[in-house]
Order: C-alpha cells, then structure tokens, then sequence
C-alpha cells in the first residue's frame, strides 16, 4: 500500500515531464519541416532564451504576474470549481491600484504607498471572484459562464475609469496620470525588466503552500473538493469553503495585476484583456493545483514563450508557434488516461514484489 502512494505520489510529476519533453518533440519536428533553416531555427528555440543576460531576465520578468494567476487557478482547482475571473482581477487590481497611487502619491511615504496599493489590488481582486462565487452557490449558476462574462463587464469598467477619471491629457497614448517614481519597484536583476515583483511572487507561492498543506483550512479544502457530500457529512463548511477558496485565489491574482502595474510602469496603461489569467489556467493544470509546483510551470512556459519570441524575430517562424507547444503540453497533462496503463502496471509489479518477499519471510 505504501508503496502504490508512493507511486501515485511520484507519477503526476513524471507524466509532466513526459508531456513536456513530447511536446519538445513534436515542436522541433515542426520545426524542422516548416523552417528553411532547420537547425538555427531549433538552436535558437532551445538555446536563445539561456544565450544573453537580457534574455534570461526575459523570462524571470514574464514568469511574474502569471505566477499570481497560477497560484489563483489552483485555490479554484482545489475545490473542483472553473472560475475564470483572474483574468478581470488582474485588470481591476492594477487599474484601482493605480487610482490609489495616484490619489496618494506624494501623500503618503513610498513603503507606505506601496502597501496600500497592494492591499488595494487583494481587496479587487477578492471582489471580483467573489461574484461569481455567490452566483453559484446561491443561484446555482455556471461559475465559468458568470465569470468569463464578468472578465469582459471588468474590461470595460477599467476602460471606462482610464479613459474619463484618470487618463491624463498630456499624454500620446491612452494612459493614466504618473504616480510618483519612488513607488516603482525596484529592479533585481541590472540590465533586466526582472523587478521586486519577483521576490513577492516567491513569497506568495511560499504562503499560499503553507496554506495549502500545512493548515486546516487547506486540508478542508481539498476534501471539499475531492468529495463535497462527504465534506458536508463529517460536519466541514461546504459552501463557506467554496466561496472562501476563490475569494483567496482572487486576492493573489489581483495582487499580480497591482505588482505588474507598478513594477513595469509608472501609469496604468492596459486597454485590453492581458491574458495572465487565462495564463495562470494553464499554469494550474501543469503544477496539478500545487502551489508549490507553481515556479517551475510559469518558468517552463516563459522559457517556450521566449524562445519563441527569439526565433519569431530571427527567423521565419510566426510567433503563434508558442500556442502549438502549450496546446500539446496541456492536453497531456490534462488527459487523464495518458500514461495510465505504465502507472497501473508499476502498481502491479510493486504489489506482485511485496506480495512475493512476504511470502519468501513466511
């Protein structure tokens, strides 16, 4: 029995790596048809983004909001639920808290500011999935529906508060007034866009692991995802879970939205869905709903991404090439019968072994 779990344990993380290395496969046999220039299109596919300091930076910076998103997704997966809405939060969290950095600054110290406004991003971020959650369990309505609708009523408020409460005049492009330049968070790496950002995603991947596997309403959780009518037999808070779960997921994503606003720029600029949310979906899935997987997802696919940038700009390769690779690696990773039969004959021969060496000690 030990012996099984441990297999089952081991096996979500091998059939991730299983997908990843096939999708690598079939990509650069793509690869290799479509281009004119085979081998340089591959080398700069899988080298590139390792080939400069600004290029690896690239990837650190891309790995940031949509670790937020990530650790979003896997709140929702946990309790077996499909809201989408970190994609809105992201939007609504950057644009409140850019309201706020606006209105404040000058006021209010910097670190004191900068608190605020991520406080600010949690609390959008909180309302937003909050919606969809109640519309659920109080109406029963489909969670994806309301909250892919949300996403675009969330859009057009955030347009609505950029281009008529704080879009400022001066400028040559649709965008907000300046906040004060000591908000701006500070650069990690010189000579990157990799920012301070970075080291508050690790700390919220960090608090959100310690959440999942070492407190008791993690635990609860992912019973009442697992199995709800056993959760609400023994006693646990269904619905209450339920809705808690995406209210946290929604703060971490729109946490990331208020980090990427201020960490990349000094007015809030998005006029169109960034598509971090739907990103973190995608990051969820790989990590199977573990936050602590979380890293290592959002840098696999910032390392396809920026390859792909690379040989998009250096080749004849479309940049669209990346959705090829990341649709592969999902379907893998998703289809629960992949690999399955190698998992179930493990468990056989690890069984038929203990079952033999009993009987060799009887």
């Amino acid at each position: 029995m030990n012996n099984a779990k441990k297999i089952e344990a081991s096996f979500g993380l091998f059939r991730i790596l299983v997908a990843v290395v096939l999708a690598y496969v079939i990509a650069l046999i793509i690869l290799a048809i479509i281009s004119d220039d085979p081998v340089f299109v591959i080398g700069q596919f899988i080298t590139g983004p390792f080939s400069t300091f600004r290029r690896f930076g690239n990837i650190l910076s891309t790995m940031i909001p949509i670790m937020f998103t990530g650790i979003c997704m896997c709140f929702v997966y946990a309790i077996n639920k499909f809201n989408l809405v970190g994609e809105g939060a992201v939007n609504l969290g950057g644009c409140l808290s850019a309201c706020v950095a606006i209105a404040l600054s000058d006021k209010v110290p910097a670190w004191l500011l900068l608190i605020i406004v991520l406080i600010t991003g949690a609390l959008a971020g909180m309302a937003c999935s909050l919606i969809p959650a109640l519309a659920d369990q109080i109406f029963h309505a489909d969670v994806c529906v309301v909250s892919l609708m949300m996403n675009y009523i969330l859009l057009y408020v955030t347009n609505y508060i950029l281009k008529y409460r704080i879009k400022d005049p001066g400028s040559s492009i649709t965008a907000s007034y300046k906040w004060t330049s000591d908000l701006k968070l500070g650069t990690l790496i010189p000579k990157t866009s990799v920012h301070v950002g970075f080291l508050i995603a690790i700390a919220c991947v960090v608090f959100a692991a310690i959440l999942f596997y070492k407190m008791s309403f993690g635990y609860r959780m992912r019973v009442v995802g697992m199995n709800p009518v056993f959760a609400k037999y023994i006693g646990m808070p269904v619905m209450a879970t339920i809705i808690l779960a995406q209210v946290i997921g929604g703060a971490f994503a729109g946490i990331g939205g208020t980090v990427q606003v201020i960490g990349m720029f000094q007015s809030y600029q998005w006029t169109s869905l960034t598509g971090y949310g739907f990103d973190g979906l995608m990051i969820a899935v790989i990590a199977r709903k573990n936050p602590a997987f979380v890293p290592l997802s959002a840098f696999l696919i910032a390392y396809i991404r920026t390859g792909a940038d690379i040989v998009s700009r250096t080749t004849d390769i479309p940049p669209e090439f990346v959705s090829i690779i990341q649709g592969i690696i999902i379907v893998l990773v998703a289809a629960e019968m992949f690999l399955s039969g190698f998992k179930s004959k493990l468990i056989f021969n690890s069984a038929r072994k203990a079952l033999a060496q009993k009987e060799g000690k009887a």
